[in-house]
């Protein structure tokens, strides 16, 4: 006699039985392929525009004080180019003048392209920050005087100083490749502040 097979008890069901649902996917209702393909699109473009302006933001504060610094140098070179047209007298100021040049420019130089690899523009504007024409009528009544080396010498001692406190405070904040060219920048102004026409 064969054994007919037990029904399984009811209590179980629930294991013999598939009752998980179908994942659904999520869809926009009612839109065709290429919609929402635009609207992807539209949607990533979005978020980097978010990111990009939060990063900027950030940016923004950090190379502030390297264009301060950078705006002084700046005017320390466009009284320099004045004094030398207006001809020092002295060969050990007329030195300081043109190593005065030389390594201001190289700062802007490393500077300028230290920004515009961190996505900071510059413009005239901003590097004319610390124009002070009234330099310029002191070191003309100076050279007029015959006091024109004496009066630079003064001048570049001040300017000077300020930019290493400028360079300073933009140390501070830069970045690891910033730091380096702020600090030879630093270091630069200390060699020429230590130079015997400079040093007092």
């Amino acid at each position: 006699m064969l054994m007919q097979p037990q029904s399984p008890d009811p209590k179980f069901d629930f294991m013999l039985k598939d009752n998980q649902k179908p994942k659904r996917r999520l869809a926009l209702p009612g839109m065709s392929k290429p919609v929402k393909i635009i609207l992807g699109v539209v949607l990533a473009v979005f978020i980097l525009i978010i990111i990009s302006s939060t990063l900027s933001g950030r940016n923004k504060g950090a190379t502030q004080p390297i264009i301060n610094a950078m705006a002084r140098g700046q005017e320390t070179l466009r009284v320099t180019h004045a004094v030398q047209l207006l001809n020092l007298q002295d060969p050990t100021t007329q030195a300081v003048a043109a190593t005065t040049l030389s390594s201001l420019t190289s700062d802007q130089q490393q500077l300028k392209v230290y920004l515009a690899n961190n996505h900071t523009k510059l413009s005239a504007a901003l590097l004319a920050a610390d124009l002070d024409k009234t330099t310029d009528a002191q070191m003309l009544s100076a050279s007029q005087n015959n006091n024109l080396d004496q009066a630079y010498k003064t001048y570049l001692q001040q300017s000077l100083t300020k930019y290493q406190a400028d360079l300073q405070i933009a140390f501070k904040l830069a970045g690891p490749k910033g730091k380096t060219i702020l600090k030879n920048a630093y270091d630069g102004a200390g060699t020429l502040l230590a130079n015997p026409p400079l040093k007092s």
